[in-house]
């Protein structure tokens, strides 16, 4: 026990000597940003990359502190009973932003999705390089995240695994409708969150959070275990824009992943 929590204490160290230096020109940065009513800046690398987000800004503590932080690896999971989970997705209109993490889909209203009872609506979606979930610790090339939140505020995520293989007609579109540098935002007149699904329906389920800043631990997630192909031509479209925006996968501590 003494030697495992001595390694708990030279990460921890190694970490805040990495921090450490880049915390004064950051705070003056954050300081800037704020004073003109802007966000705190966060990145996947170096002084504002995931091994710093806690340090950023007090409202992104629980990134370092938190006991049910994501992504995870999906391992040893607990079968489950199937069920628990219905899918109402339609075909809507859609907005795609470039938010300057991500390539992002905001939905219309009209498509949800039920979870063990509860009524949660979908916001959007949004892609990551390569995927932030590892199966028995293998990345995938990319991973898509379905955002939905319930009435009272807490977030349901439905993540879909993708893999290098056929063309995915769907993703085009979105990659087509990319703004440019000048645009904020490009319309979609339709687009259909169903062509994102693969035809199995299992899915891991675990306690969680978000995977950006401020990490809140308020996420009910899906990770679906099958995944859908887009083709490599696609991976490296979205690798011009973003070659790297997956967060590393974080301790499970005491919690269980379920198979369903």
């Amino acid at each position: 026990m003494e030697s495992f929590i001595g390694r708990i204490w030279v990460s921890l160290a190694v970490l805040a000597a990495f921090c450490a230096p880049f915390q004064a020109d950051a705070k003056e940065q954050m300081d800037a940003e704020k004073a003109q009513g802007g966000k705190v800046h966060w990145s996947y690398e170096g002084n504002t990359g995931p091994n710093c987000w806690g340090s950023l800004d007090p409202s992104f503590d629980i990134c370092d502190s938190g006991a049910q932080q994501s992504p995870v690896n999906l391992t040893e999971a607990i079968t489950a009973g199937g069920g628990g989970l219905e899918i109402l997705w339609q075909p809507t209109g859609g907005l795609v932003v470039d938010n300057g993490h991500t390539i992002q889909v905001d939905m219309e209203a009209g498509s949800s999705i039920k979870l063990e009872g509860r009524q949660f609506s979908l916001l959007q979606f949004h892609f990551h390089r390569p995927s932030e979930h590892t199966v028995e610790g293998g990345n995938y090339p990319m991973e898509v995240h379905f955002v939905h939140q319930a009435e009272e505020g807490d977030l349901a995520v439905i993540g879909v695994l993708m893999d290098a293989g056929a063309a995915n007609t769907a993703i085009q579109t979105i990659w087509d409708a990319i703004p440019g540098v000048d645009e904020a935002s490009a319309p979609i007149a339709r687009i259909d969150p169903n062509a994102f699904l693969p035809e199995g329906r299992g899915y891991f389920r675990y306690a969680g959070s978000l995977t950006t800043p401020p990490c809140s631990e308020v996420v009910s997630w899906v990770v679906m275990t099958e995944s859908i192909t887009v083709s490599q031509t696609q991976i490296d479209a979205f690798g011009v824009l973003y070659p790297m925006n997956a967060r590393p996968v974080q301790p499970l501590h005491r919690r269980f992943i379920l198979l369903k």
